[in-house]
């Protein structure tokens, strides 16, 4: 397969350093920079989640991508999240093979998946 892994997930949004600093504090990580323009995080799994001004070509925000992070309890994620000043923006509800999902969104705008696999739901989608 030519596509392996997710490497990196990055985040246009309008202040990289306050975005990254929220996410290696969420995920008790650090703060990296390649250059003034680019922050990085390393998360889970070795992803790197890395953050990028906003501009005319990415301008960030609610509209992109979305990238669902696999939780143990999907309350406790939301409420957490809530916590930390994201907001709910859909869900929580069940999927059709009955995982729990919910959407956030960052307090820079960016979307953040929640997912709670149940074993239907693992069954149904299958693993390599």
């Amino acid at each position: 397969m030519m596509l392996r892994a997710v490497e990196s997930v990055i985040f246009f949004v309008a202040d990289i350093d306050a975005a990254a600093a929220w996410w290696a504090d969420l995920l008790g990580s650090t703060v990296g920079h390649e250059n003034p323009q680019f922050a990085f995080v390393r998360g889970p799994g070795g992803v790197v989640l890395g953050f990028h001004p906003a501009d005319a070509k990415c301008p960030g925000g609610i509209g992109g991508t979305t990238v669902y992070w696999e939780v143990d309890d999907l309350d406790v994620a939301v409420k957490e999240l809530q916590r930390r000043g994201a907001r709910l923006h859909r869900g929580p509800m069940r999927t059709d093979f009955g995982a729990g999902v919910a959407m956030m969104v960052c307090p820079w705008g960016c979307t953040v998946g929640l997912n709670q696999a149940t074993e239907e739901s693992t069954a149904a989608i299958g693993s390599d």
